[in-house]
């Protein structure tokens, strides 16, 4: 494939359309001529700055018109642009703008106190340059004019820093230019096509928002503040605003997706696809858009991460799809390739899970100034010998179906282990999710007094009022019992990273299950009720024990049932089968069970013990999962 610089696709695109509006915001447009004219000036500007190929410069503007003037006027320069969002949290503003050490940076005109205050102290020595799109545009066209090579670096984009401190992936130009020439051929992009622009400008997203429209005589169209938080309001504007393309994450498409449940929804006649990407996308709010509009707009799922430029694997959403328990994320596009592979590094089984490795020659070029991580996460290729085949290992998992579909089930790092049971806590997310009350969900594991993890707790944010047993209900059939999340605690919204993202670490604390619990408080009223109060106080983490409080519930898991089995038969001599109890977890039925034992005279709990010694591994955490080998 032959490479052209992305800005020069722009300048091609500002020759042949210049009276076409390149970006509508609230604040007002910006035609291509003004757009061509006002990113030369910015490059003739930093140019004589002193700004050389290869510098780091940072943009910092909340006007997207500005934004837009400011990336390709670094690109004109051979510079590397580096977007930071102003509305980012203070501390991370700080301190990922002193890790570029940057001379100098781009802002607004409008350059408010908090931004001044921001490069004041991260970059104090650095030289600030504002693009004024109320000053008359420059007059003279570009006087320097630097040739990129397809592997030059074009951007710096940091991570979440979900795992620790953001490392800043440095993005190469050709990338760029492969993934905006991919996705404007599938789509059949044209002149006049509207696009959204809802990406944080800090998100490696905002680069198919601004440039899908850009190469092809298009509008990047932005919103009003605030607006993504409203389904309903959100597909009035994109109705009324006459969008042909949407690139957003699910949870944005999740509010249009309940909005088109309602009488009043827009029909969207303009529109002609929507893009997800960034997290998964959940069956019912594909089964809800495609009762209310069909086919006849495209939903696509895409997924990859920023280290492999944008998204690497594309899928065609049908109907059909609405019925799995996951979208699949599909298969790569031309230039991409994936393998799903073992611990041993070794291709997974067909519908086995595996971790999702990536290799393609348009990937990043690493972490900035982090090659250990660099080497970590960019390594030689399992399947071969060639020590320069280099592939991304991405962390996540997945597995490729019977129809060579590659299906995302979550984060590496989000795999844990509960009384010895492995949880997947993607997977009991989209379950949760599944369930037509919810709209979004986020799972955390909750520890005791020892640190072992005790149970899950389950953030919900709600499209309607549902009761907590409801949700857990409709889990009980699809998940093994210690998967079922203990406790249900609904926000109002759930907090949300720049990227659109679940923010995990600004979610509340979890809570123990009893501060949640609804079932009525029942004091133990026989001696066999005590005394299991008392065992039951010993193993979970409660101070008061009631009798009709699930064991659950209450904090138990697995490897704790079998604790408490076993003191129940030092205490009373008798042996509770393993499905009896997990039939009915309370201590008032346990005591019932109990006192039949002794009247009829049961197994010993020997007899119990060396029935499970003889199950291999599976079977007997199966047991436990489910309540059945």
């Amino acid at each position: 494939m032959a490479f052209d610089p992305i800005h020069a696709l722009v300048g091609q695109a500002a020759e042949k359309y210049p009276e076409h509006v390149a970006v509508q915001t609230p604040l007002g447009e910006l035609t291509y001529r003004d757009l061509a004219a006002r990113s030369d000036g910015l490059a003739n500007d930093l140019r004589a700055a002193g700004v050389s190929a290869g510098a780091l410069v940072p943009v910092i503007t909340t006007d997207r018109r500005e934004f837009a003037v400011a990336v390709l006027g670094i690109l004109k320069t051979g510079a590397v642009f580096v977007p930071f969002d102003p509305d980012g949290p203070d501390l991370r503003l700080r301190d990922t703008l002193s890790g570029t050490a940057a001379e100098f940076a781009v802002t607004g005109a409008d350059e408010t106190e908090r931004v001044s205050e921001l490069l004041a102290s991260a970059l104090p020595q650095a030289r600030r340059l504002a693009v004024d799109l109320a000053a008359p545009a420059a007059g003279e066209p570009l006087t320097v004019l630097h040739v990129p090579a397809p592997d030059d670096p074009a951007y710096l984009f940091f991570t979440s820093g979900s795992t620790g401190t953001p490392k800043a992936i440095v993005g190469r130009m050709r990338g760029i230019d492969h993934y905006i020439r991919w996705e404007t051929d599938l789509l059949g992009v044209e002149p006049g096509w509207r696009v959204s622009q809802f990406a944080s400008v800090a998100f490696d997203a905002v680069l198919r928002d601004l440039f899908v429209p850009l190469t092809t005589g298009g509008t990047v169209v932005v919103p009003p503040p605030g607006l993504l938080l409203d389904g309903a309001g959100l597909g009035r504007w994109i109705d009324g605003q006459r969008l042909d393309l949407v690139h957003c994450v699910p949870s944005v498409f999740r509010g249009l997706a309940a909005a088109a449940e309602s009488a009043d929804s827009p029909g969207f006649a303009s529109l002609r696809a929507v893009l997800t990407a960034g997290e998964p996308l959940a069956p019912a709010d594909a089964g809800r858009w495609f009762a209310r509009h069909g086919e006849r707009i495209s939903l696509i799922n895409l997924y990859g991460p920023s280290e492999t430029t944008m998204t690497k694997t594309f899928h065609r959403v049908t109907p059909a799809d609405a019925e799995r328990e996951l979208i699949p994320v599909g298969k790569a596009m031309p230039g991409a390739r994936i393998a799903v592979l073992d611990s041993r590094g070794k291709p997974s089984p067909q519908g086995t899970a595996g971790e999702i490795f990536i290799r393609t020659p348009f990937m990043s070029l690493g972490y900035y100034l982090r090659p250990d991580a660099t080497m970590e996460a960019f390594v030689p290729n399992p399947l071969g010998d060639d020590p320069d085949d280099i592939v991304y290992r991405t962390g996540d998992f997945g597995r490729i179906l019977a129809d060579g579909l590659l299906e995302f089930i979550g984060r590496k790092d989000h795999q844990i282990k509960i009384g010895g049971v492995r949880v997947e806590l993607g997977e009991v997310e989209h379950l949760i999710r599944a369930h037509p009350a919810v709209r979004e969900a986020a799972v955390v594991p909750v520890k005791d007094g020892n640190g072992d993890i005790a149970h899950l707790c389950a953030f919900v944010e709600l499209a309607q009022a549902v009761e907590p047993e409801e949700v857990g209900a409709h889990l009980g059939g699809r998940l093994p019992a210690v998967a079922v999340p203990r406790v249900f605690v609904p926000l109002e919204r759930m907090p949300r990273t720049i990227s659109g993202k679940v923010d995990r670490r600004a979610l509340p604390a979890p809570i123990l299950p009893q501060q949640a619990s609804a079932t009525e408080y029942v004091a133990p009223r026989t001696p066999t009720e005590i005394t299991l109060a008392r065992i039951w106080a010993d193993l979970l983490p409660v101070e008061k024990v009631g009798v009709r409080h699930d064991f659950f519930t209450s904090g138990g898991h697995s490897l704790l049932v079998m604790r408490l089995l076993s003191r129940v038969g030092s205490e009373f001599g008798v042996e509770i089968p393993l499905q009896d109890f997990l039939a009915a977890p309370t201590v008032e039925a346990l005591a019932e069970r109990i006192e039949t034992a002794i009247l009829t005279g049961g197994d010993s709990l020997d007899d119990l013990l060396d029935s499970l010694d003889g199950l291999d591994e599976e079977e007997a955490e199966r047991l436990l999962q489910g309540g059945s080998a």
